[in-house]
């Protein structure tokens, strides 16, 4: 796997004017790690890319591995692992630019994350290709600000919660800031539901001490 970060930016020659692309917010991506060894389980997170255009989010994601589920997460058969450490990634995450998919982080603290959770007990080529299309789908939602309330979404994250030989199972989650209403996230809950089509449920971001 080629690192993520190798995308090239935008050239300067582009002749789009680039007023037109650019983002009212910019973003960065981010993985999750996950490895296993002798009695132990290790996590890491890893901020990959940033942008603030619609460019440089194509550029980005047209050459990403992660552009494809099968590619990184479970795909019904295997565990993909990489790096020489053979971590397994876990989950992408799209968040506003300074801010971290931890709920440590100082603007998620005491806000919540609606989850869309999806799965399936058999490999389905056609279940794969609609859940790679859904998160394209949200990405583009986010950070072309057309999703109600936006202005309280701080990202999302893609995460792979499958267990070998067991099921496929993944989950979008909509991480909001703590201004956001329950009403306003029941409204954002109702609104995501027709064109997602999934389990959705609420849960506030607590620290575990």
């Amino acid at each position: 796997m080629e690192e993520s970060n190798s995308v090239s930016k935008i050239d300067e020659s582009d002749t789009i004017e680039q007023d037109k692309v650019l983002l009212n917010r910019s973003w960065s991506f981010w993985e999750n790690y996950e490895t296993k060894t002798k009695g132990s389980q290790s996590y890491v997170i890893e901020e990959i890319y940033t942008f603030d255009n619609l460019i440089s989010f194509w550029q980005f994601w047209n050459k990403y591995p992660g552009n494809d589920t099968k590619k990184i997460f479970y795909d019904g058969e295997y565990i993909k692992y990489f790096f020489k450490n053979k971590y397994r990634i876990s989950a992408i995450n799209l968040f506003e630019k300074g801010i971290r998919p931890e709920w440590e982080d100082e603007k998620n603290k005491g806000g919540n994350t609606l989850t869309l959770e999806y799965g399936t007990k058999e490999y389905e080529e056609k279940f794969f290709s609609f859940i790679t299309e859904k998160w394209l789908k949200l990405m583009l939602y986010l950070i072309g600000e057309t999703i109600p309330f936006n202005k309280y979404i701080n990202g999302i994250r893609f995460v792979d919660k499958s267990k070998l030989g067991k099921f496929t199972t993944f989950r979008f989650e909509i991480w909001v800031n703590s201004s956001m209403t329950e009403k306003e996230i029941e409204k954002l809950k109702e609104h995501l539901y027709p064109e997602f089509q999934c389990k959705a449920t609420v849960k506030r971001m607590q620290i575990t001490k």
